[in-house]
């Protein structure tokens, strides 16, 4: 599948490991640093997805909101991380069944307002229960702030949250299935956010009282694929 990322944000939370070992199936582990576990919240539009090699025409545009755990697992060829997606939501309905057919996203259908003016970015999800989302988020730079992290310094915490091109789930048959996102390294690039007024009924649900915003960025506008279908054997 191909498209367009763009009005992406990212947000990183550190959470206690200990609050969300539970939600991981065998055989993915938690990437920590110390005591904390960490979440990775994405909310973008995409444009004109379609499978590669149609023209944009036939592609179409959505957004889409994630809650994903940063994870890892042992294969045959080495150990993988990348990203457990526990929820998503996407204002087109055909995702609700053939998004969860192809991937591991586990998609709803909710209204998204996704809004960037400027240097101001809003969200909101209007969905019942855990899927009700929203936010502002302002574009602008911020100073690292040693005490409010749980990194001895921003490089480290820039390397261990570096958004993960790899989903990961079990598979019967001992078996990984991947969802991979092959992108232009070159072209990624993440502008800082600061964030204002955010609420997420998903962590609400799931008890995570002590949740701490560790990282914010708004990513450029670039061109994404998405390979579904591969696996990778466990040991």
């Amino acid at each position: 599948m191909t498209g367009h990322l763009v009005d992406c944000a990212l947000l990183a939370f550190r959470t206690p490991a200990a609050s969300v070992a539970h939600l991981l199936p065998q055989p993915l582990e938690l990437v920590t640093w110390g005591e904390w576990a960490f979440w990775n919240v994405v909310a973008c539009r995409i444009l004109k997805m379609r499978p590669s090699g149609l023209p944009a025409w036939t592609g179409v545009t959505y957004h889409h909101v994630a809650y994903r755990l940063y994870v890892r697992a042992p294969t045959r060829s080495g150990p993988v991380e990348g990203l457990y997606f526990l929820r998503s939501d996407a204002d087109a309905r055909w995702l609700g069944t053939a998004g969860n057919w192809l991937s591991d996203f586990r998609f709803h259908y909710a209204p998204i307002h996704l809004n960037l003016q400027g240097d101001d970015l809003t969200l909101e999800v209007q969905a019942e229960g855990e899927g009700a989302a929203a936010f502002r988020a302002t574009r602008r730079p911020r100073a690292w702030d040693a005490a409010a992290s749980c990194f001895p310094d921003q490089a480290t915490a820039c390397a261990t949250l570096k958004y993960q091109p790899l989903g990961l789930a079990p598979a019967p048959g001992r078996r990984l299935h991947l969802a991979e996102v092959l992108r232009d390294e070159a072209a990624w690039h993440e502008d800082d956010l600061d964030l204002h007024d955010a609420r997420f009924a998903f962590f609400e649900a799931h008890d995570q009282r002590d949740l701490h915003l560790e990282r914010a960025t708004l990513v450029v506008p670039l061109p994404y694929r998405w390979r579904l279908g591969r696996y990778a054997h466990l040991p």
